[in-house]
């Protein structure tokens, strides 16, 4: 019965979900706050005349507990557009409709392929909910959100930070990456690349002349990694670095971070020249 009445609702959530509520919220309903503090639209955006609605659209959804009473939620991921004809949503939304409880909204940034999952990075023996949006651009970078819902209340959760990794170039067209927070380095050979670092004037004839700063991008992927299948998950980030311009990619700092005692902790780390997602 409550599967039913929660479609409806749902439903109803989701065609007349409009950006101009959140600066208002709805009885019945509570608005959270973005993940990491991230601003957030309050109002319609300026394209958009007063009185006109933008329907949001319905990405996914699935029936699980997320609230931690035993019985199914009906969490939902839904988006606007400002341009139908465009796969970027300028705005998404986390909707969560329990048996009995307020509805939760919670709005996060736009974002291409938005996709959302579901597992227990934090201990609390029953899942969060974790999304990912591409940001689009050469870079390859997208944003990423984790939600407790635990007694019906959203919490952010904080994600692990970037690597910091530095570049030290080496005679022979060697660069030596150093992650600063295992401390442990890593040597990436670009000698397939010399003839441009030469005409760069990075280095002459194979010695170091004017060595640069290396760019490490932000998470272009944070994913999650239950290799148990206990349903529990840790976090799997992969940095892209670049040398003399975006399109030269040195190498990739990768990262497994685990939650512990409320915090996420570096298991591993390393640098390597190339990554495939598996």
């Amino acid at each position: 019965m409550f599967q039913k009445s929660a479609r409806i609702a749902l439903q109803t959530a989701v065609v007349g979900l409009l950006l101009g509520c959140l600066s208002l919220g709805g009885q019945g309903t509570v608005v959270a706050q973005a993940a990491n503090n991230e601003e957030l639209p309050a109002s319609l955006p300026s394209q958009q005349q007063p009185g006109q609605l933008r329907q949001a659209q319905l990405i996914q959804t699935r029936d699980i507990d997320v609230t931690g009473d035993g019985v199914l939620d009906q969490v939902a991921l839904s988006g606007t557009k400002l341009d139908m004809n465009s796969p970027y949503y300028d705005q998404l939304f986390i909707v969560v409709t329990s048996p009995g409880q307020t509805q939760v909204v919670i709005p996060l940034q736009g974002g291409y392929n938005p996709n959302m999952q579901f597992c227990d990075f934090i201990g609390e023996k029953l899942p969060q909910i974790y999304v990912s949006a591409e940001n689009g651009g050469s870079g390859g970078l997208s944003t990423f959100y984790l939600y407790s819902l635990k007694n019906n209340v959203p919490t952010a959760i904080p994600l692990p930070a970037p690597l910091r990794v530095y570049a030290t170039f080496k005679n022979n067209y060697v660069v030596k990456m150093k992650i600063e927070e295992s401390g442990k380095s890593f040597n990436i050979d670009i000698k397939d690349r010399k003839d441009d670092y030469e005409q760069f004037g990075v280095y002459k004839d194979g010695k170091v002349v004017k060595p640069i700063i290396v760019n490490v991008d932000t998470y272009s992927l944070l994913k999650p990694v239950d290799k148990g299948g206990s349903g529990k998950c840790d976090l799997r980030g992969v940095q892209r670095i670049t040398g003399i311009a975006n399109a030269d990619t040195l190498g990739y700092a990768t990262s497994l971070w685990q939650w512990k005692k409320g915090r996420w902790v570096l298991k591993e780390s390393a640098v390597v020249k190339n990554y495939h997602n598996h």
